[in-house]
Formats: C-alpha cells, sequence, structure tokens
C-alpha cells in the first residue's frame, strides 16, 4: 500500500487538454489529483504541477486508477524530476511544521535538567572578566554558540540562511546548513546556501546525508557540497529513524561507512559526523573517530524530534503514529555528550538537542562540549528579522555570562569544577538532617 505526503495547502495542477484542480498528496512514484470536473479520467496523460513561489513542474504518465480522488502515475523518465518536487515540499513542510507545531521531544527531557551549577555568592571578578571565547578545528571563536544547520526550503530557506549568517558573523559563531541534497542535484538551488555572499567571513559548515554516501560518486558529492558554499568543514548528518519514517526516505545504508573513511581521508576540509535527535553512543563514537572525523555533534534526545515531523508530514495512520512511537527516541543530550566524551576525551564534540538557553550552554560546556548547538529557536527567530535573529543569540550569550558570574567561573574551563549533579549540597543535606527519628 502506498504512503503518501499529505500537502497542505494543496498544490494547483493543470493539463494540456484544459482540465485544472488541486494535488492533495504525493508518493516517490505518483501524485493524487482532485478537480471539480471528474470525468477526465484516461485521456489525461501530462500535467503540470505549481509550487507557491510560481515554480512549474512538468509530468506525463497515466491514471493508475479510475477511483477519485486519482492516482496520476508519473512516467518512470520522470522520476528524477518528482524528486525534485518532493525535495522542495519536503523542506517547506519542515520549515512549516516546526513553526507552527509542537516539534520536540515528549517532555522535553535532555538530561541538563539533572544538572546543578554551585552559586558563588562572593563577587570574586568583575563581569568585564569573564572569558567566552573558545576554540575548534584550529579557528577561535567568541562564543560556544554553534548555529546547528536544520533545514533549508526554497520560498523561505535563502532569507532564513542570510539571517542566520549575518548574525554568526556579528557574534563571531559557526554555523551549519541545512541539508545540501536537493542544491547536488539541481545546481540552481546553491543559492539557497551561499551564504558567504552575505557574511564572507563566517566559518561554515556545510551538510550532507549519510544515505547520500551510498552512491558510488559520495566523494565527488561531498567536495561538491563544500565547494558551493565555500565551507570550513563538512557534517554528515545520521538520520536512520528520520529515513524510515520519511514516506520518501533513503533506506539503503550499504556499505556507507567504508565511504565515509574514504571522504575523511581525502575530503578538503575536516568532516564532522552529526546526529539530529538520537544521541550517540559511545561505541558508535569509537567506530566514527576510526573512520577519521575530526569531531562529532552527539545530536541527543530532547530537543527537535525528526521522527514526530515525518510522521505529521504523512496520510498514513500507520507512519504517524511511528512518529508518534519514535518521538522521544534516543540518548538524552547531556548523557550522550558525557557518554562519548569519556570514551574519547580529545575528540571535539559538540552537544546539540534541546538546547534552549544560556544557562544549558554552560552545563554542556562544563560536561566537555566545545558548542552547544541551537536549531530551532533560531530558525523560528529567523524566520522573524534579522533582529530576532541577534536577540535571540543575546539571550543566549547573557545567560551565559550570568551562569559564569554566579558560579564564580571566569573562564569555560572553570565551569567544568562547578558542575554537580542533582542540587548544590542536597547529598550533605541528607547526610546531616535525618529523615526521622
Amino acid at each position: 500500500m502506498a504512503e503518501f505526503i499529505k500537502l497542505s495547502p494543496a498544490l494547483p495542477w493543470v493539463a494540456g487538454q484544459g482540465h485544472a484542480g488541486l494535488v492533495t498528496a504525493c508518493a516517490p512514484d505518483r501524485l493524487i489529483l482532485e478537480s471539480p470536473m471528474k470525468d477526465f479520467k484516461a485521456r489525461l496523460t501530462h500535467i503540470t504541477v505549481s509550487l507557491q513561489n510560481d515554480q512549474n513542474f512538468h509530468f506525463k504518465g497515466r491514471l493508475a486508477t479510475e477511483v477519485y480522488p486519482y492516482h496520476f502515475l508519473i512516467a518512470p523518465e520522470e522520476h528524477q524530476t518528482l524528486q525534485e518536487l518532493l525535495g522542495q515540499i519536503r523542506k517547506d513542510q519542515h520549515i512549516e511544521i516546526c513553526r507552527s507545531q509542537d516539534v520536540e521531544a515528549e517532555g522535553r527531557f535532555t538530561g541538563f535538567q539533572d544538572l546543578s551549577f554551585l552559586p558563588e555568592a562572593l563577587p570574586l571578578f568583575d563581569h568585564a572578566e569573564i572569558d567566552t571565547k573558545t576554540s575548534f578545528l584550529g579557528h577561535s571563536f567568541k562564543l560556544p554558540i554553534l548555529i546547528t544547520g536544520m533545514t533549508g526550503g526554497i520560498a523561505k530557506g535563502t532569507e532564513i540562511n542570510r539571517r542566520l549568517a549575518l548574525a554568526a558573523q556579528k557574534f563571531q559563531i559557526p554555523m551549519g546548513v541545512g541539508s545540501q541534497r536537493i542544491a547536488l542535484d539541481n545546481p540552481e538551488y546553491a543559492k539557497i546556501f551561499s551564504v558567504k555572499d552575505h557574511a564572507p567571513d563566517v566559518f561554515l559548515i556545510g551538510n550532507i546525508g549519510i544515505a547520500q554516501l551510498a552512491d558510488s560518486d559520495a566523494l565527488d558529492r561531498c567536495q561538491r557540497a563544500v565547494d558551493m558554499i565555500k565551507a570550513d568543514a563538512l557534517a554528515i548528518h545520521f538520520n536512520v529513524v528520520q529515513e524510515h519514517i520519511q514516506v520518501e526516505g533513503d533506506r539503503d545504508l550499504a556499505g556507507i561507512m567504508k565511504r565515509l573513511e574514504t571522504i575523511c581521508k581525502k575530503l578538503s576540509v575536516p568532516v564532522i559526523a552529526k546526529e539530529v535527535g538520537s544521541g550517540i553512543a559511545p561505541s558508535s563514537a569509537r567506530i566514527l573517530a576510526e573512520c577519521g572525523v575530526a569531531a562529532i555533534d552527539i545530536g541527543g534526545a530532547g530537543g527537535t524530534s525528526w521522527a514526530h515531523i515525518e510522521g505529521l508530514r504523512s496520510s498514513s495512520d500507520i507512519v504517524s503514529q511511528l512518529g508518534l512511537t519514535f518521538r522521544n527516541w534516543g540518548i538524552p543530550t547531556a548523557y550522550s555528550l558525557v557518554a562519548v566524551k569519556d570514551a574519547l576525551p580529545h575528540l571535539p564534540l559538540i552537544a546539540t538537542g534541546g538546547i534552549r538557553d544560556g544557562l544549558t550552554i554552560a552545563k554542556a560546556v562544563a560536561l566537555g562540549a566545545n558548542f552547544g548547538g541551537v536549531g530551532l529557536p533560531l530558525l523560528k527567530a529567523a524566520l522573524q528579522n534579522e533582529e530576532a535573529v541577534e536577540q535571540t543569540i543575546e539571550g543566549f550569550e547573557r545567560g551565559l555570562r550570568l551562569t559564569m558570574l554566579a558560579s564564580g567561573a571566569r573562564t569555560l574551563n572553570d565551569l567544568k569544577s562547578k558542575i554537580v549533579r542533582g542540587r548544590p549540597y542536597a547529598e550533605l543535606f541528607e547526610r546531616l538532617v535525618p529523615s526521622s527519628r
């Protein structure tokens, strides 16, 4: 039984014979057509589908069924064009769902809730003495904050990325873009990700999915992703759960790890292995390190749930339920961070997954992260305007600096000795105060 992506709003279609209507759902091999005229049936062989950005996609095919609404089966030679259409729809839907719906893990448990800093009541140093600088892959940054790559739609993606890049350059922090797959398949979309035209000094991280390494030209695709945006590093994201829930997901992952090793050796920039919400186990981290990755973004559970997002996109009850079932799947961010840091103490780490304030950035740094990665809050801000992005980052910075001041940590490294599990002095309290007599 075919699984479909529901379209809201529906997309207009028109045929050469004068018929017209709406595409209300789509699948990797067909479109679901509705029309006020329900008698065209087998006469339909060519249609044009229009996106909201006035871009048109032309298809030839046939009606697979005479039951209304009609299934228009796309001709095999048109499947690549259909994949381009699906790619645009997917990215725009990701943005809209993230903007308008609750897409985070239920309960939003990241593990950071289990941690506290030891407060320092005395003014041991001036606020101006606080040093938030950090280093990563041979570069220095003003703050341990990374704008993490989430998604990049067609209509809105260019402006979203421009706003994020300008803020990244202003605050001297790195930025990752969303998956570049759509631009690798069709170079005309490269402009969505070409943010160095606006922010030439930003440290930019490209992005490609692990499924793209299944192709024999994987190294070439990775290098093209780097060259396309003049990237300083390339993130290869691991999203196995998402791909298997996504209606049009890539599920053939055979031989990928061997190709990853080759890419790490031969690519012109460092490779970052990036999870997208399930976390990284120590055993997986060791394999990635053996492949030669320069850093790991542990992408833990507790923040944005891509399994849930893909469930929301689908018209299938089974897929929707899978999205709900796996909404909380994975290792909470703090737990994954500590486990990987213990296994690979010298490998640079990025903690993403539910980072929503400067206090949590401080906790991530205290546990060994070089950066706390921020995605959803900055995506929502970028959908507003440049000022909203800057205000969001400023809020994170002020929260981080206040945490450092209030815990007596002059540098980021000092935070490591100020953090405890549970409440400050809870263990001493329980030891000194009897529970009963």
